[in-house]
């Protein structure tokens, strides 16, 4: 039940899919809502720190799932899914991955580039570890946005592919990715 068969997806992989996929586009969502603040708009700090350190927490979650798939089993795709659909699932899930990988550095970028940390709820700091030059602080920011406003768009796509799957195709993909095995009938 906790890890993934040769049919079915595990209950650690189910919540690593579907917490990361909230806290992205929360993000996502935070990120487009806070830079519309101004600068005497109670929130304007506050959101700005939030988003920080829950992006922090996204990469460290993005890590975690990746650790967990070193050690767990892939599922196999259902038999509806095509060759050249099982081609465009695998290079969604790469370009996904590398999302939640560099989206977070970029942002990590940007936040430290003035040398300071990045504060965890008051818990602790993420402290500044490089020394960041102008121009790289300002590609972080264009790669930040248009890979978080991209990622959204891969995101869309691949649950309409998972939509597409179970509702046209009749297949399994989006069941056994909300639904351990043990919990529905086989």
């Amino acid at each position: 039940m906790w890890r993934s068969g040769k049919d079915h997806y595990g209950l650690v992989a189910i919540g690593f899919h579907w917490t990361i996929a909230i806290v992205f586009t929360g993000l996502v969502g935070l990120g487009a809502w806070m830079v519309g603040l101004t600068y005497y708009d109670p929130w304007y700090n506050d959101s700005l720190a939030l988003h920080k350190a829950i992006g922090i927490l996204l990469l460290a979650l993005a890590l975690a799932k990746f650790g967990w798939k070193l050690v767990d089993r892939k599922p196999g795709f259902g038999p509806e899914v095509k060759a050249y659909e099982r081609a465009g699932a695998t290079a969604m899930h790469w370009f996904l991955g590398a999302l939640l990988v560099v989206l977070p550095v970029t942002g990590y970028l940007i936040s430290t580039s003035e040398g300071a940390g990045i504060d965890m709820f008051g818990l602790f700091e993420v402290p500044a570890f490089f020394d960041v030059a102008a121009g790289t602080r300002d590609l972080a920011i264009d790669l930040h946005y248009y890979l978080a406003y991209g990622g959204i768009a891969l995101v869309g796509l691949h649950a309409g592919a998972a939509l597409k799957h179970t509702f046209i195709d009749k297949g399994s993909t989006l069941i056994r990715m909300l639904i351990p095995r043990s919990r529905r009938t086989p």
